[in-house]
């Protein structure tokens, strides 16, 4: 058996992956699940239709497989913004990725919210289950982190659950506001949002966006 030969095989099939992926994203961002066949991803992604059968069964586990992708990419951003130093770096960097996945996955960010409620009962349960799975994963690393800030006294003694609603109920906000209104991005920044959370809206701390109050 020639390893190298293996290994290149390995590696092509890989890049191909990575490829069909992309090139799913961006139909099911154009077109909407339901309008989006097989034929259009193999014809965005340079395929056969046999090619994307290789890789997927159905359509709907190619759908599922994208879901996944969005999530990876966003925990590969957080695994970076975890290495900063201190509570509020930790914080801000989080922010920042989480902003960073929306400008950039937005397409398919908008069509997985619109369409939804229209795929059928069974399959939506399986993407729920999916992004159950994830949501869960992210609130606990939120938790353990606004320990770490209650630890470190950069943040006030209280419940970490109640201070990671919080601040996942600001950061989503803003992003539902750029979403339904339009906008390529938040119109706040990470570091406003977060000082924000961190310095309250009583305090004069809140850093002005664009020389408005």
């Amino acid at each position: 058996m020639n390893i190298g030969s293996s290994t290149r095989r390995l590696r092509h099939r890989e890049a191909d992956l990575v490829g069909l992926l992309d090139a799913a994203e961006r139909a099911f961002s154009e077109k909407g699940y339901h309008a989006t066949s097989i034929r259009d991803i193999a014809r965005e992604a340079g395929f056969s239709v046999g090619g994307v059968y290789q890789f997927f069964t159905s359509k709907d586990e190619l759908y599922l497989r994208v879901v996944e992708s969005q999530w990876e990419f966003f925990f590969g951003l957080l695994d970076e913004a975890k290495k900063a130093e201190g509570a509020r770096a930790k914080l801000e960097a989080l922010t920042a990725a989480m902003f960073r996945t929306f400008e950039e996955r937005r397409g398919f960010f908008r069509l997985f919210l619109s369409e939804r409620g229209r795929l059928t009962a069974a399959f939506s349960g399986q993407v729920a289950e999916r992004v159950g799975a994830h949501t869960h994963r992210l609130r606990e690393q939120l938790v353990d982190l606004m320990q770490q800030g209650v630890e470190a006294g950069a943040l006030r003694p209280g419940d970490p659950g109640m201070l990671a609603s919080a601040y996942l109920g600001m950061v989503h906000n803003c992003i539902f506001e750029a979403l339904s209104s339009g906008a390529p991005r938040p119109t706040r920044t990470a570091a406003e949002v977060l000082s924000l959370f961190l310095d309250g809206a009583a305090g004069g701390g809140v850093p002005r966006h664009g020389g408005a109050a």
